[in-house]
């Protein structure tokens, strides 16, 4: 074991000088060598096994090692003429996938493959660029749209994120993909072949070898052994034009999509405060405090109110009243010496009473009370 660790460390220092290969150490305390139960292998898998170990396939390492180092070699070539796509769905895969692809430049697929991204590519490719237009127009504020319309177009974008934001940009096919456990990702393994896409990927002792163009034998399910080997091909591709070129892209329509955001609530808090100046003014020429004048708004000081000369003006009315006497309001005698004999002697005092006050003075019947209802109106 010792002499086989020697012979692949020296391969790799003589292949691959630019990039530091794990050695098989490293894979050991990642766990990349356990495998499924015996029960449930594929016998395809048979030359990769070491051993079986309490009812577990033990891969064999030192394969492991030859076979990633040919993978990388072959990653490196892809990625200097064009982009690679990695693909990792399962749970313990898809955080890792993203990180790394967005920090080394790769496409990535991590949540549900999207069903025809290779065989009907022209058709996925306007969806992709419909949802980056989508996005462009929410971070201008919904141009032209009303509230409701806006929360249904975020929506949409929400829901293509989720199978398109791993693939922004790409305009076309792959030069490579790279798959996470070829039995969770069927679809893009078919799709790849029958484009003839070059497949890199890792297998355990549950898959088939023969469906790879470049196989790696490891533990697919550890999350030590996969953000080992997923790490590595991220910085196979890093460097490479492409992959400079997308991480450029992707951080250029980031700080786009903020500044539009900016803008628009600028623009919006502009608008309000605008609104908000308008209403005052309306408010003051409603007041009185301002007058529009040739165009422009003039001030104008409103009088005030004197309160106490027109407390005293109607108080001079009130006792012009008061002097007004019954003969005054053209009544007959008789009736005004039956009020004046029930107390009522000022004309004020009987524009206070309500008929029924009236009927029950002495003296005064109905004819009389229409007379003085009347004579007071």
């Amino acid at each position: 074991m010792a002499e086989a660790k020697k012979e692949v460390s020296q391969k790799t220092e003589t292949k691959n000088n630019s990039l530091p290969m794990p050695e098989l150490l490293d894979l050991l305390k990642a766990g990349a060598h356990f495998g499924h139960k015996k029960s449930a292998w594929n016998p395809r898998m048979k030359k990769y096994i070491y051993e079986e170990r309490n009812g577990i396939h033990i891969i064999d390492l030192v394969k492991t090692m030859n076979n990633l180092e040919v993978a990388i070699e072959k990653l490196q070539n892809y990625a200097n003429h064009g982009n690679i796509l990695i693909v990792g769905t399962k749970g313990q895969a898809a955080t890792i996938v993203e990180e790394v692809a967005r920090k080394n430049g790769m496409f990535y697929i991590n949540r549900r493959w999207p069903g025809g991204l290779f065989t009907n590519f022209d058709v996925i490719k306007r969806s992709v660029k419909s949802l980056v237009k989508m996005e462009e127009q929410i971070a201008r504020g919904g141009e032209g749209l009303v509230k409701k319309e806006i929360l249904v177009l975020q929506k949409d974008v929400d829901r293509l994120n989720k199978m398109y934001e791993g693939i922004k940009f790409m305009d076309k096919l792959p030069e490579a993909i790279i798959v996470i456990d070829s039995e969770v990702e069927k679809n893009a393994i078919r799709e790849a072949i029958n484009m003839r896409i070059p497949i890199i990927g890792l297998i355990d002792t549950n898959c088939n070898p023969d469906i790879m163009d470049y196989p790696i034998p490891a533990n697919d399910d550890s999350l030590k052994s996969l953000a080992l080997f997923v790490e590595l091909f991220g910085k196979a591709v890093k460097g490479t034009k492409s992959a400079q070129a997308l991480v450029t892209l992707r951080t250029d329509n980031s700080a786009m999509l903020e500044r539009l955001q900016i803008a628009t609530a600028e623009e919006k808090e502009r608008q309000a405060k605008m609104q908000a100046e308008d209403k005052e003014r309306m408010k003051a020429l409603r007041e009185g405090k301002v007058s529009a004048q040739s165009g422009s708004v003039v001030r104008v000081v409103k009088k005030e109110k004197n309160i106490d000369a027109e407390i005293e003006e109607a108080e001079k009315v009130k006792e012009e009243v008061d002097k007004k006497s019954m003969e005054d309001l053209g009544l007959s005698s008789r009736i005004v010496k039956a009020l004046e004999e029930n107390g009522v002697k000022s004309v004020v005092a009987l524009k206070k009473m309500s008929k029924d006050e009236l009927l029950e003075l002495k003296g005064i019947g109905e004819k009389a009370v229409k007379d003085i209802q009347k004579a007071i109106k």
